[in-house]
């Protein structure tokens, strides 16, 4: 759940998930036991997601996912698809709390974070499984919290020297795993005509798909997501013009910081937002191109080897960069003219576009993923959180 610090009710959740964690500490003498494990995070996706999918796939490991948020609508949701979840607001958070063997967070851990330390004497084990690894600087106090994790599970080497040289990690509790999201799109086992009818089009007609996903706003709060000064309707408008020459259909994912208005009402041009559509693998794996700025979501979509176009627009980082411009493998592109021109022939001649650019596409995800980009990390994930039970 995103907490809206404006939003009085917010408080009210953020207090109740704080008397629930206190009261899941006295009753951990008395519930504690083995295999539950708490996944926890604004929604069930990504690393959190191929987590709970591969508990499931391999019961035989007696591991029983809960996922834990204080969004009560949402649990209903995942509720009603038969998924374990709990709200942190009732009473069943402390029982969860109490009984669970290890909490695998993406985002942090709200007011749960300062009881995080009785937990630990209690037994209960914190891992990370973070929900990016991109262009945006950090420092040391970005991750106060996660520096007292039993562990952190990061994307690659490189990603580990990163947290211990910026952010002060102990070396000794950050492993690199790959990122457990990306294991499906490695593996290319994902059904693409099933997810453009779970997207509300029809794989018979909506052509090739170009994703359209930019970050937020960040440190520049006069960013606009619409790049090169262009208004929402008239960068829209240009997509939906291409779109239709060339018989395609262009989705429009706005990051979950963004509140969009004003991208309906055109035929080519498809919003599929993250309250809606939250496993932004399934869309990656959709889709035969990608057009970014300086969203992390470039590097998920780096493993699928397909067409990625960058905007020539600043990067709104206040602390710099952790992957450096450098490590924008396609084309970066000045323009809506030269955006459209590079769209319109990377999706008529792919290989021209691979010959021209595969290579940055190597060298990258080399440097970004290592050995790490091999459909093992939700295995990898599961072995480190099994190997603490030896402690």
């Amino acid at each position: 759940m995103k907490i809206d610090r404006r939003n009085p009710a917010h408080w009210l959740l953020l207090a109740g998930f704080w008397l629930q964690s206190a009261l899941g500490i006295a009753l951990r003498p008395l519930l504690r036991s083995r295999g539950t494990i708490v996944l926890y995070g604004h929604k069930l996706n990504g690393n959190l997601l191929a987590l709970h999918r591969y508990m499931h796939a391999n019961s035989g490991l007696g591991l029983r996912p809960v996922f834990l948020s204080m969004d009560r609508d949402y649990l209903r949701e995942l509720q009603a698809q038969g998924i374990d979840a709990c709200w942190a607001g009732g009473p069943g958070c402390a029982a969860l709390l109490a009984r669970a063997e290890a909490l695998v967070s993406d985002h942090g851990l709200h007011t749960l974070g300062p009881w995080r330390g009785v937990y630990r004497k209690f037994g209960l084990r914190f891992f990370d499984v973070w929900h990016g690894f991109g262009f945006k600087g950090f420092d040391a106090d970005d991750y106060r919290t996660l520096r007292r994790y039993d562990e952190v599970w990061v994307a690659s080497e490189t990603q580990r020297e990163q947290y211990i040289r910026m952010a002060e990690f102990d070396p000794a509790i950050v492993r690199p795993t790959g990122y457990g999201r990306t294991d499906a799109l490695v593996k290319r086992s994902l059904d693409a005509d099933a997810v453009k009818r779970s997207l509300g089009l029809d794989p018979d007609t909506c052509g090739k798909l170009v994703l359209f996903a930019p970050t937020w706003q960040q440190d520049d709060p006069t960013r606009s997501m619409f790049p090169f000064g262009m208004s929402a309707g008239g960068f829209l408008d240009a997509l939906e013009g291409f779109a239709q020459s060339m018989r395609a259909t262009v989705l429009l994912r706005a990051h979950l910081n963004t509140a969009l208005e004003g991208g309906g009402g055109r035929s080519c041009v498809v919003q599929v937002p993250f309250a809606r559509f939250p496993d932004t693998e399934a869309i990656l794996f959709a889709c035969d191109a990608l057009v970014c700025d300086w969203s992390s979501i470039a590097f998920d979509y780096l493993v699928l080897d397909r067409p990625t176009f960058f905007l020539d627009v600043p990067a709104p980082f206040a602390k710099g960069h952790s992957l450096g411009p450098e490590c924008r493998f396609g084309p970066v592109v000045p323009g809506m003219d030269a955006l459209l021109e590079g769209l319109r022939n990377a999706l008529a001649d792919p290989q021209g576009y691979w010959s021209a650019h595969g290579q940055a596409h190597l060298s990258t995800k080399d440097y970004v993923w290592g050995a790490y980009a091999d459909g093992n990390a939700t295995r990898r994930y599961v072995e480190r959180l099994l190997s603490f039970r030896e402690h």
